[in-house]
């Protein structure tokens, strides 16, 4: 008896029956230059019949339950004890669905980054009991927490191709939607919905309650509007970015308009590669760098800060206050260095970089706001060791995402996914500013990227045992 395979979604620009693009035209309207392409490659989902279970629309209840935590992200404001809020609740609530859907399907349950968040955990563990703070122990709760929650959404679209397309259509349409209601908020003078409060002056926050968080959420929306089909057309896409980032504009962050640049650079980049060529892209970021090397000298920061501070409200609250956002975050990094090399190789305890600030009475006190020192001086060693290594898987796996081939099932929905791939390099610059592991959205994000690792799709159907 014939095994009856299921038919084939449109082609899309990342994949052509299961190979890399040829220079046929494009699904996007756009050609590619006619650069030799491998061989004809299949990703092991092109093959599976139809009754696989990979292809049903279900389970419903999974599906409910994932478009709900994700919709409910940015509800941070009110916030509960131990910096809990009723995101959690949604988090929460998708964790215990899917262990148990897997556990009634008799599947395991892999957990992607479990090794370096084994090390963070650790080597949060020993600081926190070396410190006993409780303080301590619950920032090492919140992050087995987060990477539950990762996990739960890697195996959640792993394991069905329908639970993929619910969590990026509810995200991108989420997005949109919560930068709209910060827009009309800001633009109504409703302070309320625009999050606006008197310590971040004119700065929104939404409901994030800090309008760095908020606007590092934004970024994330448009890399998933630009690297995905939820929205088709180009120009609704387009007017969706728009949306997005006037609301990034909004927030006033610095941070968050460095992580644009930079992921923009690096995704003009990959596209370039992905359509000229390797030499092509190099050439680009080799004028690119030029340029950058020759105009910068000759521009003056401060006086363009200094220029934004008498300006209108919005260049106030971000490039005008450039120099002194600039210069408490170096005052405030060589105050943590300088933490962490007197101190010993177990560190200070997680999150309590401030309380140890204060008890060497630093002029400047206040948590790290940046992930590389605070996991070395909160964790130690042993700490940045994990980090090192968090970051080296999630590279490999962004790196596989954007260059591999994929199943024409994902790149169906994920049609251009050298934007994650950007996204991430702007995380890792934003990381010099905050402590974006603390970030929900981050974990829900590492989860979608383990989630759609063709090596580690491959790997699992080989071999259904734990994802590394």
């Amino acid at each position: 008896m014939a095994v009856t395979t299921r038919p084939a979604p449109p082609l899309t620009p990342t994949s052509r029956a299961g190979r890399r693009p040829s220079p046929a035209r494009r699904a996007d309207g756009g050609r590619t230059s006619g650069v030799p392409t491998r061989a004809v490659t299949w990703h092991p989902a092109d093959r599976l019949p139809l009754d696989d279970p990979y292809f049903a629309r279900g389970p419903r209840h999974v599906g409910y339950v994932l478009a709900a935590s994700v919709v409910m992200l940015p509800l941070l404001v009110p916030s509960g004890p131990g910096n809990t809020a009723l995101a959690d609740v949604g988090i929460l609530a998708l964790v215990v669905v899917v262990v148990l859907w897997l556990r009634h399907e008799h599947v395991p349950v892999g957990v992607p980054y479990l090794l370096p968040m084994g090390l963070l955990v650790t080597a949060g563990a020993t600081s926190a009991f070396q410190s006993g703070a409780e303080s301590a122990v619950l920032a090492v709760l919140q992050d087995i927490f987060c990477l539950l929650w990762a996990a739960a959404i890697a195996n959640a679209v792993r394991r069905r191709r329908w639970l993929l397309d619910v969590l990026l259509r509810a995200w991108v349409w989420s997005g949109v939607f919560w930068a709209g209601v910060l827009c009309a908020g800001r633009i109504a003078g409703i302070s309320w919905m625009a999050g606006l409060s008197a310590k971040d002056g004119g700065r929104a926050s939404l409901t994030f309650d800090d309008p760095n968080l908020a606007a590092n959420y934004f970024l994330v929306c448009i890399a998933l509007i630009l690297a995905t089909s939820v929205i088709r057309h180009r120009v609704a896409r387009g007017l969706a970015v728009l949306l997005v980032l006037l609301a990034i504009v909004f927030t006033g962050s610095n941070g968050a308009a460095v992580g644009l640049a930079v992921m923009a650079g690096v995704g003009v980049l990959l596209r370039l590669r992905r359509r000229q060529g390797v030499l092509a892209a190099l050439a680009a970021a080799f004028l690119a760098a030029a340029g950058v090397a020759l105009v910068v000298p000759q521009v003056n920061l401060s006086a363009i800060g200094q220029k934004a501070a008498d300006s209108v409200q919005i260049l106030k609250d971000s490039l005008g206050r450039s120099d002194e956002s600039s210069g408490s975050r170096e005052a405030l990094a060589s105050e943590t260095l300088g933490l962490y090399l007197g101190g010993d190789l177990v560190g200070v305890g997680p999150g309590r970089t401030k309380a140890a600030l204060k008890g060497e009475a630093a002029p400047y006190v206040k948590e790290a706001h940046n992930d590389y020192l605070a996991t070395l001086v909160e964790r130690g060693a042993l700490g940045g060791l994990g980090l090192v290594a968090l970051i080296a898987v999630t590279a490999v796996r962004l790196g596989r995402v954007a260059t591999w081939t994929q199943s024409r099932w994902v790149s169906h929905v994920v049609p251009r996914p050298e934007f994650l791939l950007a996204l991430g390099c702007a995380l890792a610059a934003a990381a010099l500013f905050y402590e974006v592991l603390h970030f929900r959205h981050i974990w829900a994000l590492l989860g979608l990227v383990a989630g759609i690792d063709p090596a580690a799709w491959g790997f699992e159907r080989r071999n259904p045992g734990p994802v590394r």
